[in-house]
């Protein structure tokens, strides 16, 4: 028989959302003299939209002192990893940062760290600015039931450079094992986009950014992320292949994209280097989606005068906030 403990955490490992649960579990560990409760009632409180300034400073004032006090007992073993940033949220730890470092983080005390991390098991956010090895340690993870946002790499200031790519040969299979992950941003090479794209277990993900993937003279497998009944609440998606390396994103992918039965939901569309030219916008115009776009952005094209006539004659276009297609 599972202890008043163990229902409430699993409770909110099933329901992260539930707030009477918090309460609840907050209660418990202050009647066990566990100061974490108190620290979780700190946050909830913080969150309380009618309390004054004052009131607020106050209650974070203690919230970092219970923070100072036992955070190392409450990270366990993470307290030990190198170039880590992280966020309590409602007492449980709701960001992890692993940034990339000369410190290279070792992958079997990440995974070691962060299994054995009891306030990690309700995990939102986990960003890997490098691979090394850290996706396949982390596969199977108890933490990955509730991860909401994930993010490999970085975006590149300034010129591409392909040294800085990070290759992740496991990320697919990493990203089959989020139930309820809603926001997917992936600066990554060497991973299976096919696979990625119809993968079953996505219909909670309204956020896909995928930059600098690329396969030798092979195009982004549109066509399948447009077939996917599993995208149905994808509202933003951000394409952004590198430049001088394949063809990138083709004129047949777009088609897909704009004309898919799944994709009905999306109002930030994002298409860079794409060859879709002025032919691709009259295909953007016939297929209706501007009637629900809020954003598109198709910089770094092939679009010319003509293209741009098409998509300013279109009535549709007055919805959109923002259309950019500069650099073409």
């Amino acid at each position: 028989m599972l202890s008043l403990r163990d229902a409430l955490e699993s409770a909110l490992i099933e329901d992260p959302d539930n707030l009477a649960t918090h309460y609840a579990y907050a209660d418990y560990l202050q009647e066990q003299g566990d100061p974490r409760g108190e620290f979780i009632q700190l946050q909830l409180a913080l969150e309380g939209p009618q309390r004054s300034e004052a009131e607020k400073r106050k209650l974070q004032v203690r919230a970092e002192e219970l923070l100072r006090e036992h955070e190392r007992e409450w990270l366990g073993t993470l307290a030990d990893i190198p170039c880590l940033e992280y966020r309590f949220v409602r007492g449980w730890l709701d960001t992890l940062l692993v940034r990339d470092s000369a410190d290279k983080v070792p992958c079997a005390d990440l995974r070691l760290a962060l299994g054995s991390a009891q306030a990690a098991r309700l995990l939102r956010k986990l960003v890997l600015e490098n691979d090394d090895g850290l996706v396949e340690a982390l596969l199977d993870s108890p933490f990955l039931h509730n991860l909401r946002v994930f993010q490999l790499g970085r975006p590149m200031n300034g010129f591409y450079d392909p040294s800085q790519v990070v290759e992740s040969p496991d990320l697919v299979e990493l990203i089959a094992q989020l139930p309820r992950i809603e926001e997917l941003r992936l600066f990554a090479a060497d991973y299976n986009a096919t696979h990625l794209f119809a993968l079953p277990n996505l219909s909670s993900l309204r956020v896909l950014q995928i930059y600098y993937w690329t396969e030798y003279l092979t195009e982004y497998p549109l066509e399948v992320l447009a077939d996917n009944p599993a995208l149905g609440n994808l509202t933003h998606l951000f394409l952004h292949p590198p430049p001088f390396i394949g063809p990138g994103i083709g004129l047949a992918g777009v088609r897909a994209i704009v004309t898919s039965r799944h994709l009905r939901r999306l109002t930030h569309l994002q298409l860079h280097r794409s060859d879709l030219g002025d032919v691709g916008c009259t295909e953007i115009v016939t297929s209706g989606i501007l009637k629900r776009l809020q954003v598109l952005d198709l910089r770094y094209g092939e679009i010319t005068d003509t293209g741009a006539c098409i998509l300013a004659d279109c009535p549709d276009l007055r919805r959109l906030e923002l259309l950019d297609i500069e650099r073409n």
